[in-house]
Parts: structure tokens; sequence; C-alpha cells
């Protein structure tokens, strides 16, 4: 490619967005802390360039990039998580690269603000409040109402996400934070989970699919999958495009992808919180297998000014259901090669090493494997993903506290546990 060609930058991105970038005719130059990072290292050898740099601190990457404002060809930096698409806003503006505006990026990530200005303008409040001191927290609580949840007013990807059934939640809460948390306590929406993803052009948001979350959050918030498209009404379809679009408007969205996750109360749709940037990779791909649609190709092209990319649809329905595994030590893992055998299964994965300790599950931590598959209609693939979530086999063994008796680690047979 030649230096007039237009230049994506990258920050710490995943092989795929690399490659959306060349399908769409752009150079890429792949900036990341560490550039052997699993994950990172592929994306850095795909890319036209890559550079260790530390894209957090703002002035260092001003003096790597700094120059890219003199090139004869159109530049722009980009960023498809929370972190990272605040700091490309940021980039943008400083060297006038086209994009999202900063104080749009910023806007969303506080989701009290927000939350304030769309209670306002859509007639759909939501009730809520701010705690600053640990010690107001039972008492704010209290007031907004239990059931309630809790959550860093700047949080990202359901990070510190806790639901307060109660006074005395709110008190064990209140023992394990700093004093001076910041927090937005808000009523617990009760109905079904929707994200909706979308991508702006110039103010105009285009909603690409409606995705279906499944989550638990009866002895902890957890997602357990998701489904695209979500099998909704036209009216309440409807209902939920228009809260989108009051959502984006209220934060000044210009430009890029958005993911803005509602519930479906008794009373219509309600925002839970908007982001700047996609959804979790999964939902990503779960966009390109039905809709065809591949996101990072979409913002790099509008960016940049290159022929948008022609989505071409896929298989009707598509979803992942994430594995949980109860504590303990992982022994052996059976009926992989089963479940990806199965017609309509696209992979089908248990991460957690064989012999490695089960990490508990947290917002970073979503499951511990997954199923993906695609099918005709919502009934088909709900019995595919439970059918290939039922063939994995993995075995657990209890580990013995630190105050079991010695025999105890002896007799693992009698504590195996098979989770499904």
């Amino acid at each position: 490619m030649s230096p007039q060609t237009p230049l994506a930058v990258l920050l710490s991105p995943r092989l795929s967005v690399v490659e959306a970038a060349r399908r769409v005719g752009a150079r890429s130059l792949v900036l990341a802390p560490d550039l052997s990072r699993p994950g990172i290292r592929e994306a850095a050898v795909a890319a036209d360039e890559a550079l260790t740099v530390d894209w957090r601190d703002h002035p260092r990457l001003m003096m790597a990039i700094g120059h890219l404002a003199n090139l004869p060809a159109r530049a722009a930096v980009f960023g498809f998580t929370e972190t990272a698409a605040l700091i490309a806003a940021r980039a943008n503006e400083a060297l006038r690269f086209p994009g999202n505006p900063h104080a749009a990026v910023a806007y969303l990530t506080d989701k009290a603000a927000l939350r304030g200005k769309v209670n306002l303008l859509t007639g759909a409040p939501v009730r809520f409040e701010h705690c600053d001191r640990a010690a107001h927290l039972e008492a704010v609580a209290e007031r907004v109402g239990f059931p309630c949840v809790a959550k860093p007013r700047t949080g990202a990807g359901g990070q510190d996400v806790h639901l307060l059934r109660d006074a005395a939640d709110a008190a064990r809460l209140a023992a394990e934070l700093p004093p001076e948390p910041a927090l937005i306590v808000e009523e617990f929406l009760d109905g079904p989970e929707y994200s909706v993803e979308a991508h702006s052009r110039a103010g105009v948001h285009t909603v690409l699919a409606l995705t279906r979350k499944y989550s638990t959050c009866v002895t902890g918030c957890r997602t357990d999958g998701y489904d695209v498209p979500a099998e909704l009404d036209p009216a309440t379809t409807e209902e939920i495009h228009r809260l989108v679009d009051a959502t984006l408007n209220t934060a000044g969205q210009r430009s890029g992808p958005s993911q803005t996750e509602v519930v479906l109360t008794s009373q219509g749709p309600r925002l839970i919180e908007s982001h700047a940037h996609p959804g979790a990779d999964c939902i990503s791909d779960l966009l390109l297998m039905t809709t065809g649609t591949d996101l990072p190709a979409l913002s790099i092209a509008s960016a940049l000014e290159l022929p948008l990319p022609t989505p071409v649809p896929g298989h009707g329905y598509a979803g992942i259901r994430f594995l949980h595994l109860p504590p303990g030590l992982l022994t052996a893992v059976d009926g992989v090669a089963e479940a990806r055998a199965l017609p309509g299964v696209r992979a089908a994965e248990v991460t957690v090493p064989i012999g490695s300790h089960v990490p508990e599950a947290t917002s970073r931590v979503a499951g511990h494997g997954y199923v993906t598959a695609v099918a005709d209609s919502p009934q088909e693939l709900e019995a595919l993903l439970r059918k290939a979530l039922d063939t994995l086999r993995p075995v657990v063994v209890p580990e013995p506290s630190a105050d079991s008796p010695p025999e105890a680690a002896a007799r693992p047979k009698e504590e195996e546990h098979t989770a499904a």
C-alpha cells in the first residue's frame, strides 16, 4: 500500500480488526503497551506496522503518533473497548482526525450524567442517586428502594456491579468499599435484557441488530449468553429504537459504533447504559454470522471515507452460551469434539486449562467456556446450544480447604462434579 493509502491506528486490537482494516483498503498501525501478549501478538504480526506504546498515557501517545498529522493520506485512531474509545477520541481531536467527539464518548462513560439527562428527555425515568461515601450507601439504597443496583459511575464491562436486595446487602458492600467510592445507585429494572448494536454517521444512528442477553442475578450478576437477532414485536422494537436514538443524541454521539443496553420492563423499555464502542467481541461475531455486518470494517471505512463494506447476510439466528463451572480443580474435559461436530455449532471451548483451578466467574471472566451456534429459528438455536453445552463434560474436583484433614485430598473420586 502507498503512503497515500488511508491509515487506521488501532489501539490494542484483536486480529479480526486488523483484517477488517485491510478488507476496506486501509493501512494499519497497531499500538499496544505489550506487543507480545496473546491476541495482540497475532494482530501486530498481521498489521502493516506495530509499535510498543502505552497509549493510555496521552503525552506518550502524542509523541508516538503526532507526526501522522502531516501525512498526505487520511488517518484516524480507533479503539473498540471502553478505555480505548475514550483515548482514541481524545487523540483524534488533538490531531484533527475524523472521529466521534471526545465529549460524547466521555458523556457515555459517565452513567450518572447520562441517566439524569435521559430521564428528563425520554419520559422513561429510572430512580437513581449518586453515592460518594461508603458510609452513606445504606441510606442512599433505602431512598432509591430495594432491590437496587450499585455500580461505578464510570465503570466498564459490567465490572463491580452489585445487586442489593436489602439493607444487609448494602451494609456488607459498604464494608468492602473504599471510603469514597464514586457510585451510582439505581433501581433494579425487572425484565428481559437486550443490547442494541448501532452505527452512527454524521449524527444519524442506524440500528444494526437487537441482541437478547441472558443473565442471572441470583447469587451474583453474571452473563449466560446472547442471541442475535432478538425476537420482538414491531411496536416494542420501535420503542427501543426511539430510546436508543434519544440516548445517543443526548450524549452527542456523531460517528462510529455504539452499544446500548436496555431492559424491557412492564412499563416499556428502560435504559441500563450506553457505550461508544461495540459490545463484547462475541456480539460482533454473532452480528457478522447473521447480518453479515462487519462492525470494525464499517467503522474504519466510514471514518476514513473508504467504500463501505456490503453486508452479506448469513444464517437467520446465532447465539452463544457460556459454561459455568463450580469451584475446584479441572481434572478432565470430555465431549469437546462431539459438541463441535454437531451441525450448526461454530465453536465449543472450555477455556480453563486442565489441571488448573477454576477461577471465579466475574464480569471479566464471563464463563469458563462457551458454545456458539447458528440455526434457522430461535427454537432450533436454543435446542442446539443446550445440546452442545450438555455434550461438554468437564470434571471438577473440589480442592481441600486449608483446615481440611490431610486425608481429604486422598478421596477426590467421592467429590467429583461433572458440569454441564
